[in-house]
């Protein structure tokens, strides 16, 4: 298989491999390993090395001297094709395999990395008859170049795909505990939960003690809204590997969406104990303390927030929405100017509250803000109210209305009654 790329497994070859990956790397970092010659033995050793310590860049730049140095070698061909599909340069992969079609008619390699190349252009009909001629041409490989496409169909979203070329894998191996993974995790991906939990419980067969695949299963569960078994298998998970930090989030979500605030809390702070300033984590705990009314520590975190990204929405949206409560108003009009306007902000929270405030200061720009918020919630009739009471302020407020929401002018019935005020006033 062409991914089968030398590994040294001996004392003599490390030595020897080891000088020319000294040599290679001084290259790299002095700009020169343009200059540098290689047999093709030497570049076979030095990409292979290169390819196990994924440094994806030398391993292109060496791929393309050594066809360049040695085009007549079908085996370095192969390899640089390989590294160009990767990079999805598709069109010049396929140049070269149709070059080495010519010289090579029988290698299943060049018509399996055809199939990738065809892959990656989102092309699963001419993929899959390449992938075919390969297979017959070399059967041995057959295994390994299906399940490749599926990893690669994988990378490319097309879950469908991927599923065929497994059921093709497992035609040939069995069900290994690898490609039932694999299974499972295109079902979930397809939204297809039963099939993907069927696939998952097979692993769990063969690997009762994968920490993962537990987890899996518990994040299925939630998004089924079977919530007790979510943490159930979250809790199976933890006892087999403490510090799986993955886990302990997802269960900390169950909790926050089950209303048991406290738990979710407790949890996302365990979680922080692994990741340390995990933006969704903070955020996460400071939604939960909003949501049992506990101000003073949900601002603290929302403003933890703002530490590590000072425009995260939902920080500001949060802290808008205290220091509205907290009648700290001039505070409050700081973080509204953040996030008024913006299609993710939860105008759901901030409505009520803009309404209240406008009322007790008259000032404009709550209104302004509210009349935003009515606008994201369709709600027209309060719109239009808002719209009549801005105008008789200043029709200033009609044009920075506009201004905060672009999209207006593209809506009839807004811009219409817009420029009613504009021009009534």
């Amino acid at each position: 298989m062409i991914d089968d790329f030398y590994n040294p497994e001996n004392e003599d070859e490390l030595e020897d491999i080891s000088q020319l990956v000294d040599k290679v790397e001084t290259a790299f970092e002095e700009g020169s390993l343009a200059n540098l010659k290689f047999s093709e033995e030497e570049f076979d050793l030095v990409i292979g090395h290169f390819l196990n310590e994924a440094d994806d860049q030398i391993v292109y730049d060496l791929s393309r001297m050594a066809f360049e140095q040695h085009p007549y070698s079908a085996d370095l061909g192969l390899k640089y094709a390989d590294v160009l599909i990767v990079n999805r340069e598709t069109e010049r992969a396929k140049e070269i395999l149709s070059v080495l079609l010519d010289k090579v008619p029988h290698s299943g390699d060049v018509y399996f990395l055809f199939a990738r190349a065809f892959i990656r252009e989102d092309n699963p009909r001419l993929a899959k008859i390449s992938l075919e001629k390969a297979s017959e041409l070399s059967p041995e490989d057959a295994s390994d170049m299906y399940h490749t496409a599926a990893q690669d169909s994988i990378d490319m979203n097309d879950f469908d795909n991927a599923l065929d070329y497994l059921s093709s894998t497992v035609a040939i191996e069995g069900e290994t505990l690898e490609l039932l993974n694999d299974k499972a995790f295109c079902y979930e991906r397809l939204g297809k939960f039963d099939e993907s939990l069927k696939e998952y419980e097979k692993c769990l067969d063969e690997d009762p003690f994968n920490d993962n695949i537990w987890f899996n299963v518990g994040t299925i569960h939630a998004r089924e809204l079977r919530f007790d078994k979510a943490i159930e298998a979250f809790d199976f998970a933890l006892a087999l590997n403490p510090t799986n930090s993955s886990v302990l989030y997802n269960k900390a979500i169950v909790f926050v969406n089950t209303e048991d605030y406290n738990k979710g809390i407790e949890t996302f702070l365990e979680f922080l104990s692994f990741e340390p300033g995990n933006l969704f984590a903070i955020i996460g705990i400071a939604d939960a303390f909003l949501a049992i009314d506990n101000l003073v520590d949900a601002d603290r975190y929302f403003r933890e927030a703002l530490v590590l990204d000072k425009d995260n929405n939902e920080a500001n949206t949060g802290l808008s929405y205290i220091t509205m409560l907290r009648q700290d108003h001039f505070s409050s009009l700081i973080f509204l100017r953040r996030v008024m306007g913006k299609e993710e902000t939860d105008y759901n929270i901030l409505a009520h509250q803009l309404n209240v405030t406008f009322k007790r200061t008259m000032l404009p720009e709550f209104l302004l803000f509210y009349a935003i918020s009515q606008f994201f919630l369709q709600n027209r009739e309060q719109f239009h109210i808002c719209l009549e009471k801005l105008a008789a302020i200043d029709q200033l407020w009609i044009r920075k209305l506009s201004e905060i929401v672009p999209k207006l002018k593209n809506d009839k019935h807004y811009s219409a009654i817009m420029r009613k005020f504009l021009i009534n006033n």
